[in-house]
């Protein structure tokens, strides 16, 4: 005879490359068997799914530069800064001209 439950876990998740920011949700299966071992099903819409710390890809831009966070730390903190272009500098009108070195 099996013995398990199922628990509902929300990841965060970020791009270390775009800065995107999501959540995804999973429901993991958490079965003892008659033997005493344990194992974590991950599913995903009802299907089996690699765990989320595994084989991960931004959605946005497809890095696999992926950090996560703990669970409902998104509810918990603030929206996250995304840091702004970089402005080009304005022309100062300034001119330089170039002179050959004094041998």
């Amino acid at each position: 005879m099996r013995d398990g439950f199922d628990t509902k876990e929300t990841w965060p998740f970020e791009c270390q490359c775009c800065w995107h920011v999501w959540e995804e949700e999973y429901f993991v299966r958490h079965i003892t068997d008659d033997h005493g071992n344990e194992v974590e099903v991950w599913l995903r819409s009802g299907l089996p799914v690699q765990p989320p710390n595994s084989d991960r890809s931004c959605p946005k831009c497809g890095s696999v530069q992926i950090t996560t966070f703990p669970s409902g730390y998104l509810a918990r903190s603030a929206e996250p800064v995304v840091p702004a272009p970089r402005e080009v500098a304005q022309d100062t009108g300034l001119k330089f001209t170039w002179r050959a070195p004094i041998l």
